[in-house]
């Protein structure tokens, strides 16, 4: 197939992603759940993130890339939220935050390998995509602990056990896209110092 045709087709599932995430908040909205539809629509702010760090940093992210992004979000946000999956599935907050640290290591990596208007390639760029990715799972379980304290109704963090088994899933997420990158870029697994 045709390197522009599948582009093309990419961008279009992408805008048809980020445009059914603003279906949560305006249901939020109809039903007067203020909270609720302002963390929605947070979610699909996210959406187009990867859109507004291109202008700002005029550094080209790849569709691929944006793609898995705006998965991440909508299988959080729609799927798990929303549609209640969370609930509804058993390991659907485990499959997350390992798929969600996956792609977020995946996106560090990306522009951590490109030039943009603040930096040039960064060596080590593998290891710190990693370190941000693990990074990025504590600023959300973070969050999760704060939205707990602030929000009473709220209960993202059920326990102790959940949160570590999270953190877990994230480290997993991370190491695994950490090492698909690494091989790919060495065309090895594991780091050898030079003879």
């Amino acid at each position: 197939m045709n390197e522009v045709l599948v582009k093309k087709r990419k961008e279009k599932l992408n805008r048809v992603l980020v445009a059914l995430l603003g279906i949560p908040v305006v249901f939020s909205i109809i039903r007067a759940k203020i909270v609720e539809t302002i963390g929605y629509f947070i979610f699909w702010l996210g959406g187009f993130s990867p859109y507004v760090y291109e202008k700002i940093t005029h550094q080209e992210i790849p569709e691929r890339t944006k793609l898995m992004l705006s998965s991440s979000v909508f299988l959080h946000s729609v799927m798990g939220q929303f549609l209640n999956f969370y609930e509804k599935i058993f390991f659907w907050d485990k499959i997350l935050h390992f798929y969600g640290s996956f792609v977020i290591t995946y996106f560090f990596y990306q522009i951590l390998t490109k030039k943009s208007r603040f930096w040039d390639e960064v060596p080590g760029a593998v290891l710190m995509a990693f370190l941000l990715g693990v990074f990025s799972g504590v600023l959300w379980e973070i969050a999760e602990f704060t939205t707990d304290k602030i929000l009473p109704d709220y209960n993202t963090q059920k326990g102790l056990d959940d949160t570590m088994l999270d953190l877990i899933f994230d480290l997993l997420g991370c190491y695994t896209m950490a090492k698909i990158v690494y091989r790919k870029k060495t065309g090895r697994f594991f780091w050898r110092p030079r003879s």
